[in-house]
């Protein structure tokens, strides 16, 4: 005979496991007030539901396992799921049943939107960014200089790192003092490998080898670990850049900017994140180039006076207590 867990917790919190590194610092504000049962089913076939013992029931990904547990009717519990962007182009959208869903948790408004247009409008959906992880990038203090930062998880080619070096080309005709330093990690996706070799051809190409820096880092087991790693690189640094065109949030960009380092994002191919950072977006190649240079320019008071405004934005707005707090009042109405 089997004696299971009465325990009974505020959330469980269901993701694959190594899949958690967005929801982490959410989830550990949270713990402070509540209790939090964690399950990392391996396959959609393992049989989970009986291990539930939670109030509210975070589903991470809008996945298979958003559709497993989307099976079942939650009798006196609220079933929330987060959607991060891939999913909505997934087979899923049309297997997970949306009425046993409480609640749809988006990253970015236009997917939002973009979900309500095309595959369910009467799901209660709600935007929240993702959080920052603040203890993690303290801010670094320093002389600036022209060192240009860009990084990511791998060399995908949505980061759009071929377009930035064309255009760090541009800056360095007109001054030559920046540099530049791409930062990835290794992975055996092949158009991962197919677009960090075609950046490495190109910078040969413009002979850009003594102003371009290339990191290829091992791969890492978890996101949540690197961040140390990440902090030290950004040190280095004076400048954050996305190049993406399709950015959701941009961690790194957020992170940058958190340690310190000013921010630039092409918004004229990534509109995306204008609701997060337009204040840091350009409108075209010549705006951002100039607003570089200018950058540059600035005295170093003034610089350091930008940086410190620059991480009050983001501790207020995306820091993990602010975003746990929307979380909260999601979850239970109330904050205790």
């Amino acid at each position: 005979m089997f004696l299971f867990n009465k325990k009974r917790y505020d959330i469980t919190f269901v993701c694959q496991k190594g899949h958690n590194h967005f929801a982490e610092p959410i989830l550990a504000e949270l713990e402070k007030k509540y209790t939090i049962q964690y399950i990392s089913p391996k396959h959609k076939r393992d049989y989970w539901h009986f291990m539930v013992k939670g109030d509210v029931i975070w589903v991470e990904w809008a996945n298979k396992f958003a559709h497993q547990v989307s099976k079942k009717h939650w009798k006196n519990k609220k079933v929330i799921v987060r959607l991060h962007r891939n999913e909505i182009i997934s087979k899923y959208m049309d297997k997970i049943n949306w009425n046993n869903i409480d609640n749809l948790i988006f990253v970015n408004s236009f997917f939002e939107n973009e979900f309500k247009e095309k595959i369910n409008s009467k799901v209660k959906t709600i935007t929240i960014s993702n959080a920052i992880d603040v203890e993690s990038f303290p801010f670094y203090k320093k002389n600036y200089g022209k060192s240009i930062a860009i990084y990511g998880f791998t060399f995908n080619p949505i980061k759009g790192y071929d377009l930035l070096i064309k255009m760090f080309k541009k800056l360095i005709d007109i001054d030559s003092e920046f540099n530049l330093t791409i930062m990835g990690m290794n992975t055996s996706q092949p158009s991962s490998i197919r677009h960090l070799e075609e950046i490495k051809n190109l910078i040969k190409e413009l002979k850009l080898e003594t102003k371009i820096k290339i990191i290829e880092k091992e791969r890492v087991s978890s996101l949540i670990d690197d961040r140390i790693n990440v902090s030290e690189f950004l040190k280095k640094h004076d400048i954050i850049l996305s190049y993406s065109n399709t950015e959701s949030f941009h961690y790194s960009f957020a992170e940058g900017m958190l340690s310190g380092l000013q921010g630039f994002y092409n918004m004229w191919h990534n509109p995306l994140i204008k609701e997060f950072w337009e204040d840091y977006g350009c409108n075209s190649e010549d705006e951002f180039i100039n607003g570089i240079i200018n950058w540059s320019k600035l005295n170093n008071e003034e610089k350091i006076r930008k940086a410190k405004l620059n991480r009050e934005y983001i501790i207020n707005n995306f820091s993990s207590q602010a975003i746990a707090e929307k979380y909260e009042e999601l979850f239970f109405g109330k904050i205790k």
